[in-house]
């Protein structure tokens, strides 16, 4: 099995966002705006897709990167992609879905019906398009990979649970905006839902995973960069 990180952004952002119990902070932090890309039993696997309207980049302030060529060197290109699992429904996680070919996509039952409603219609398009996988609770993806909704970011907010040599980790949707929250069991500043939220929090905090959130800048400094944007985390 093989992992990447994709950065395909940075930001300013709000340290009240990131940790709950500094809601009364005016700090703001730089952070990352990412996805995942995983090959494992013949096939490649996307963990969200970014996004790349340049009018809600400016709006959030993000310095969008072309990383296309980067994606090349690792997948060829996004028509190649087997699945895409979505974490949940915002912007920066569903809004590429329509550069993929046919993919299988895993999707809270939440997030497609919120999706259906709320997202561009080139999204609507491909989700309608199938096939689509829609989850209540959790589902197993290829005898490797646990989807589950928390429900604690967003009402459909997802993570996907997993283990490589021996290890034990957790892509955290954004359950989790820095792997921090997690290692000391803080919880964000983003919720619909606070006691799902600090609940699972709680319980990976004191599984001992291994955090892979969407927004950590040190994700990108920890781990082998394999090109500019993208570090290979196995």
């Amino acid at each position: 099995m093989e992992l990447y990180a994709v950065k395909f952004g940075e930001s300013s952002f709000r340290l009240s966002n990131v940790y709950r119990d500094m809601h009364h902070s005016e700090e703001l932090v730089q952070i990352a705006w990412s996805f995942y890309i995983a090959k494992h039993n013949n096939k490649t696997i996307c963990i969200d897709t970014g996004f790349r309207d340049e009018n809600v980049a400016q709006q959030w302030g993000i310095t969008l990167t072309d990383v296309a060529d980067e994606l090349r060197g690792i997948i060829g290109n996004l028509s190649s992609v087997d699945t895409v699992i979505i974490t949940h429904s915002h912007f920066d996680h569903i809004e590429n879905l329509d550069l993929f070919d046919k993919p299988e996509i895993i999707i809270s039952k939440t997030d497609y019906e919120t999706a259906l409603q709320q997202c561009p219609p080139a999204i609507k398009e491909k989700l309608l398009q199938g096939p689509v996988v829609t989850v209540d609770n959790e589902y197993i993806y290829d005898n490797q990979f646990r989807f589950k909704v928390i429900g604690g970011h967003s009402p459909g907010s997802s993570v996907v649970y997993f283990e490589s040599v021996n290890t034990n980790y957790i892509i955290t949707g954004d359950e989790c905006y820095w792997c921090d929250n997690l290692l000391s069991n803080r919880p964000n500043g983003v919720f619909s839902s606070t006691e799902n939220n600090e609940r699972f929090l709680n319980e990976a905090h004191h599984s001992g995973l291994i955090p892979l959130p969407f927004h950590d800048l040190q994700i990108f400094e920890h781990y082998p960069a394999v090109s500019n944007n993208i570090v290979r985390i196995f």
